[in-house]
């Protein structure tokens, strides 16, 4: 790190009360800020300069926390307990609340503070609890409760979310009918569990760590718990995206929109320039609104409008992606998808793991993504000092930053002789609490298992569990990507020319766009294939 004026500085000239202090009055902090600080101390005889280790904005002193921190299990415990007629949730009262908010929803995880399936309002505690009593609410065997309050007090007011918990193992003397026995308890002979996995089997149900949503009540390891053959696209199952790549620091050479087809129960993702998507529109002259349809959460003002002008040409190339965000998300488990990968220059597979809530922050990566196989589309593609990272390498792994030269720092390789794309393979990713474990064909090719708190990327991560920013809910996402900023360096070469574009040059789309008598030859076999996507629990 450099020792340069920060986006704060303040000078003093002597202490307080024992301390050298400076209060920086205007500057407001948000629960997923990271601050970074240096200090320069002058002596009569020389100048020390120092850094500190990165402090998360939620882990700081003090009464006036960002609204948006939340609290850790030992600030608040929830009590959700079931009643004659719904159920009742309550906390202990920590005597500086004023109103507490209590919001529920059955089955379906909170993507954000939003308000609940169900919502009470308390404005005074009653024998040291704070309770709330949803006596019109009916429970399932089944159900799972995914929980937040919001608390105000003198300070301001404090949002907090909990871990869900099962209907079956709620509080109480009044549990639905139909509970089924503890996952840990010895199931007998005559009801043994069929597995659906790779390897059916008959064996006893063992607990599993997986969590989904829409929850499923018993969950034993080894059982499938996502399938989906592409003998339809069900589109209640997959959403299709639509919006451009906001993130200007590793933007893609696409638009995402268009639909993903099926045929002989392969899902095809295909795609096609900009002059066969809009011919009516000038790639260099034109805007498209896409807000009536636009799927961006971020930053829908570049997310949905696109605008020529300048350097600004529209997307080269549009691409059908889908997801699973709106109707299945996992924490724990093992993931298959049998797929086909693209061949032809500057094309990457996305077969990913994506934050259902980005609980860790929404810049960069910050809340992590997970890469299930990736291998580059180019028949050959060398870096500067040489090694080939073409379309015989397959990567997979985490995705932390959106800096290329960082790209793959968490990442596992596997070079053969033979491009991916010449064939279908079965790509595995099994992620539990401790490790990632990667697969081609069932058989593995790496492991990691790391603290990535220790990287120092992000402070928050101290504040999870032992693989955060990966201890959170997931969805898997399926589409194609193009060129951009984070999956190519600078510098490479192919066997004939050498990239087009320089990263983060304010020309780079156009100058990959006026290079396409380079690439598009290469494009013989652009379409990326997936077979079958499957999910067990482990």
């Amino acid at each position: 790190m450099e020792f340069e004026a920060g986006e704060f500085s303040g000078e003093v000239h002597e202490p307080q009360n024992g301390r050298w202090l400076y209060d920086f009055v205007t500057a407001e902090l948000k629960g997923n800020d990271t601050l970074d600080a240096w200090i320069q101390v002058e002596h009569d005889s020389d100048i020390y300069k120092e850094k500190f280790e990165a402090l998360a904005a939620c882990d700081l002193g003090g009464n006036y926390l960002p609204v948006d921190c939340h609290k850790t299990a030992d600030d608040t415990t929830v009590k959700v307990e079931t009643l004659a007629k719904g159920f009742r949730v309550s906390i202990p009262d920590n005597s500086v609340a004023k109103r507490i908010v209590f919001n529920v929803n059955r089955n379906q995880y909170f993507k954000d503070f939003v308000t609940g399936e169900l919502s009470g309002e308390v404005h005074k505690s009653q024998n040291g609890r704070w309770q709330y009593d949803f006596v019109n609410a009916t429970l399932r065997a089944n159900d799972t409760l995914f929980l937040w309050l919001e608390e105000e007090n003198d300070n301001g007011i404090y949002k907090d979310e909990f871990e869900p918990l099962q209907a079956c193992d709620l509080a109480g003397n009044n549990l639905p009918d139909d509970c089924p026995k503890k996952a840990d308890e010895t199931i007998d002979s005559h009801n043994q569990v069929n597995y659906r996995g790779t390897t059916p089997t008959h064996m006893s149900c063992q607990s599993s760590e997986t969590e989904t949503s829409p929850a499923i009540a018993t969950l034993c390891k080894g059982q499938l718990i996502f399938e989906e053959n592409f003998d339809q696209l069900n589109e209640t199952r997959w959403q299709h995206e639509v919006r451009t790549p906001s993130d200007i620091t590793d933007v893609e050479f696409l638009l995402y929109d268009g639909k993903a087809r099926v045929r002989d129960g392969q899902l095809i993702i295909e795609p096609q320039l900009w002059s066969s998507y809009r011919p009516d529109l000038d790639i260099t002259n034109a805007k498209l609104d896409l807000s009536e349809r636009c799927t961006g959460i971020h930053n829908r003002q570049k997310e949905c409008v696109l605008r020529t002008g300048g350097t600004f040409i529209m997307p080269p190339v549009v691409v059908p992606r889908i997801s699973t965000v709106d109707s299945f998300q996992f924490k724990y488990g093992r993931i298959e998808i049998r797929a086909k990968l693209p061949k032809g220059d500057w094309l990457v597979p996305l077969l990913l793991l994506e934050p259902y809530r980005e609980y860790y922050g929404q810049t960069g990566y910050e809340s992590g993504q997970l890469r299930v196989a990736m291998a580059r589309g180019n028949d050959h593609l060398r870096l500067p000092h040489g090694k080939l990272i073409d379309g015989r390498t397959l990567l997979a792994g985490p995705v932390l930053s959106t800096e290329a030269s960082q790209r793959e720092d968490f990442m596992v390789p596997l070079r053969r002789n033979v491009h991916f794309g010449n064939d279908f393979h079965v790509y595995g990713l099994e992620w539990s609490s401790q490790s990632f474990r990667f697969t081609i064909d069932g058989k593995e090719y790496g492991e990691l298992s790391s603290i990535f708190a220790d990287s120092h990327s992000n402070a928050g991560w101290r504040r999870g569990g032992p693989l955060a920013p990966f201890d959170r809910m997931f969805y898997i996402s399926v589409g194609l990507s193009v060129g951009g900023f984070g999956d190519f360096v600078d510098n490479l070469t192919t066997a004939t020319y050498e990239k087009p574009w320089s990263n983060k040059n304010p020309r780079a789309m156009l100058h990959f766009w006026q290079r396409q008598n380079d690439w598009l030859p290469s494009w013989k076999q652009p379409n990326l294939l997936v077979d079958y996507v499957r999910v067990f629990a482990i």
